[in-house]
């Protein structure tokens, strides 16, 4: 799968990857909204697949961790995902006649 990029500044829908669910950020969960960043002293956004992202819900704190950008969703991708994981659990309580 090719690597994701994304963009400083935008808003995006966290839904971790492997590699994000074998070794999880330091404060993000699934579903989170969160705004990619670069901070001083640290590598810039895309690089090696990975960016720093604070929470865009201030109830929640700033940092949020270091992620892999293909764990990143926009709205629209993050509806997609969404609208396919009620149809598995659907689909999974169906009752057959």
């Amino acid at each position: 799968m090719p690597t994701k990029r994304v963009q400083v500044g935008r808003e995006y829908w966290y839904v971790p990857v492997l590699l994000d669910r074998c070794h999880p950020p330091y404060n993000v969960s699934e579903g989170d909204r969160v705004v990619v960043v670069n901070l001083h002293g640290c590598p810039p956004a895309n690089t090696m697949g990975h960016c720093h992202v604070n929470h865009a819900d201030p109830g929640k704190g700033t940092f949020a961790g270091l992620v892999c950008c293909n764990s990143l969703l926009t709205a629209s991708e993050y509806r997609e995902y969404l609208q396919a994981k009620i149809a598995r659990i659907e689909e999974a309580h169906a009752v057959t006649p």
